[in-house]
């Protein structure tokens, strides 16, 4: 039977300083959905507009992971059990948000290859050089799209890859290549496997992807997401056995990777010390706009959102604001706000004491404050774009590469770099060794607090998730004084179970993690 494609009604999504409207005016048949460059133009809209989806970046993918590891505590008097099932390491194969993150990113996966299933129809009705170019554009982004999906899907549902499991089966995720019907299903793959896709998707990217997309197009992936994403991929490879060595070559491409970003010129970190905007009477860094409003030459790329056409509202849950007074669902977690030194600035951009509803004084997390363009004014929805690379992490990357190739010396660098940009009047990091690595972690809190990436980092290095007890905190073992080690039982839930729907629906084909039991 053909299968019939709905396309999604009333698509809109913001590409810099474009609007972009799919409002289809009835079904089409799948074989001719996509035939001409308007069709891929229109198809790439609805791949962008998906990373949009509240249970990706714009929320359950950002805040879950840090929620359930260290960096915030569930407050005393005002939670009403939102997120609690993370919070308590209550999560199983049928937890609502891992199925809704689990089918978001595979629904990424799906339109890209429904895509490259039918970009050869697309190319024998090209007509001119223009078209052709264009189509060599989407091209690029769908490359780029998958394999950010998968690398994704990995990050959260996969084991670290070490030498050891590498080439064990089931160990990775599914690697679906196509959207058609009489393909069969597919199991999962090695992990291996799963990133050798990553590095050729993204070669395919690289290849076609355009050199004119720089700063200003932010909204679009570019040449720099290409090697910030690798760098990323690289490093996760390269010092899963948790030895330093200088041969390795994971490595060396990640550093290789990282280095080509920063030598683009393109993007400038952050300041965060000196004042460079005036908004509302008030003075205010580079750095505190770029999360208040989104904007800053530090993004290497974020998800493009309009006041009619957003995500999830990262910061809803954080602050709980009712006009007169915060009811947050979270506290910032005292352990990690001791980790920043005297004069660094981001202390108090992520993070203002304040009474909340019943007169506590409590630490409330204010990374997302709503970018009012988005909130629409008075109407505070606590609405940010989210920004899954930057220019920052870049940095961060490459000195922990550095470091487990034994280069003490240029991580130094790096870190020394990101610092000065924080921290008014910092030096530079003189750490070495273990010591070293322990400022690289610390920096990681710092610096990515609250965007998703704790309870992977912990889980990659094997560190222990603790929490130790807070004031106006809810009490009890399993929340304020949690302490799961590496070697414990409970420690397989740093790596999310597999959907319980996607082991039934391909009848068992698919297997679980061990979360999964």
């Amino acid at each position: 039977m053909k299968k019939i494609l709905f396309l999604l009604m009333s698509l809109m999504f913001v590409m810099t300083s474009c609007e972009m409207d799919l409002t289809p005016d009835s079904a089409v048949p799948e074989h001719q959905a996509l035939r001409t460059i308007d069709d891929c133009d229109a198809w790439v809209v609805g791949i962008y507009s998906a990373f949009k989806n509240s249970a990706l970046y714009s929320g359950y993918m950002t805040l879950l992971p840090d929620i359930q590891a260290d960096m915030a505590y569930a407050a005393l008097k005002t939670n009403t059990g939102f997120y609690s099932n993370f919070y308590q390491w209550n999560i199983k194969s049928t937890t609502d948000e891992i199925a809704a993150v689990y089918n978001g990113l595979y629904t990424i996966v799906a339109r890209c290859n429904f895509f490259m299933d039918y970009k050869t129809q697309v190319e024998t009705n090209l007509k001119t050089e223009k078209e052709k170019q264009e189509f060599k554009k989407r091209l690029g982004d769908v490359y780029f799209a998958r394999a950010l999906a998968y690398a994704e899907l990995i990050r959260l549902f996969c084991e670290p890859i070490t030498s050891e499991n590498a080439d064990k089966e089931n160990m990775g995720i599914c690697l679906p290549v196509t959207y058609l019907d009489d393909v069969p299903m597919v199991k999962r793959s090695t992990l291996r496997e799963s990133y050798n896709q990553i590095i050729s998707d993204l070669k395919d990217a690289e290849d076609n992807i355009p050199d004119s997309r720089t700063i200003a197009d932010i909204h679009y992936f570019s040449k720099g997401a290409v090697y910030a994403l690798r760098a990323r991929v690289y490093m996760y490879m390269g010092m899963g056995d948790l030895k330093r060595d200088r041969n390795n070559e994971y490595l060396k491409k990640s550093v290789e990777a990282a280095t080509k970003v920063i030598k683009l010129g393109v993007y400038k970190l952050s300041d965060a010390i000196n004042n460079a905007f005036i908004i509302n009477s008030q003075n205010y860094t580079d750095y505190q706009v770029m999360w208040m409003r989104d904007g800053s030459d530090e993004i290497i790329w974020k998800i493009g959102m309009s006041p009619t056409s957003y995500g999830g509202a990262l910061g809803k849950s954080l602050l709980g604001y009712n006009n007169s007074s915060y009811n947050p669902q979270y506290h910032f977690a005292e352990a990690i706000l001791k980790l920043y030194e005297d004069n660094d600035m981001r202390a108090s951009a992520f993070c203002s004491q304040t009474k909340d509803v019943n007169g506590d004084d409590v630490y409330l997390i204010t990374k997302y404050p709503g970018n009012t363009d988005l909130d629409g004014g008075d109407t505070r929805k606590f609405i940010n774009m989210p920004k899954p690379l930057r220019l920052s992490e870049v940095y961060l990357v490459r000195a922990e590469s550095y470091y487990w190739l034994g280069d003490d010396e240029n991580a130094q660098k790096d870190l020394s770099s990101l610092k000065r940009k924080r921290i008014t009047g910092f030096g530079s990091v003189s750490a070495s060794g273990d010591d070293l690595l322990k400022e690289i972690k610390n920096e990681r809190a710092r610096e990515l607090y609250m965007e998703g990436f704790r309870l992977s980092d912990l889980k990659r290095w094997h560190d222990p998730v603790k929490r130790e007890k807070q004031l106006y905190s809810i009490d009890g073992s399993i929340n304020n004084e949690l302490n799961v080690k590496y070697t414990d039982a409970k420690y397989r839930f740093t790596t999310w179970p597999i959907p319980k729907h996607e082991i039934e629906a391909t009848n068992g084909l698919v297997v679980g993690n061990a979360s999964n039991n």
